[in-house]
């Protein structure tokens, strides 16, 4: 039971805890900017930085060559 925002127990006696408020549960959007949108923005930066990487190691050319054509 609560009163004046206290609770009490079974005898009566009032919790000097006050009552904690319901937290309404927010449900994330399925468009947008999430957490699985960033987890695969995230990833797929890294497979891309990684792809960059091994293709200098196979051609002996830097990025800014690969980019540039020189």
């Amino acid at each position: 039971m609560t009163s004046s925002g206290y609770t009490s127990d079974d005898r009566g006696r009032i919790n000097r805890f006050a009552v904690e408020p319901k937290q309404a549960v927010k449900t994330e959007p399925v468009f947008g900017f999430n957490k699985n949108a960033e987890r695969y923005s995230g990833r797929l930066a890294m497979i891309g930085f990684v792809g960059i990487l091994l293709f200098e190691l196979a051609t002996h050319l830097t990025f800014v060559q690969i980019v540039t054509g020189v």
